[in-house]
């Protein structure tokens, strides 16, 4: 009786241990975005995310500019420039900054959100 006590305390001993193992070294939440709170100065060419809609829909940069995406509302946004998806998910706060290498025109979209559009026009 004894020997099968102390064989369930050593089978239950090495289940917690394993347990805490798989909870310390799993992954974090990260979605894989790089997205980060940060400061966008003043005059820069900006794109807000509010009220399920990118603020202005229509912009011109230069290339080589920075562009700043922010998020302002709760919902999780994503900035796609034209088919490919640049920010990851972007929760509330979250900036990306995106830098056009070629003149063009640019459409803006949300995976999340179908009637978030935009356009940047790059000079």
């Amino acid at each position: 009786m004894i020997k099968k006590m102390r064989s369930a305390l050593l089978l239950f001993s090495a289940a917690v241990l394993l347990g805490g193992l798989a909870v310390a070294c799993g992954g974090d939440d990260d979605d894989g975005g790089d997205s980060k709170p940060a400061e966008i100065p003043a005059g820069a060419p900006m794109v807000d995310q509010d009220d399920l809609t990118f603020i202005p829909n229509k912009l011109t940069a230069k290339t080589g500019e920075k562009v700043y995406f922010k998020n302002s509302e709760t919902a999780i946004h994503t900035v796609t420039i034209n088919g490919k998806n640049v920010s990851g998910n972007m929760k509330e706060n979250d900036v990306v900054i995106w830098i056009p290498e070629k003149a063009g025109e640019y459409k803006i979209t949300c995976d999340y959100h179908p009637q978030m559009k935009a356009t940047i026009t790059v000079e």
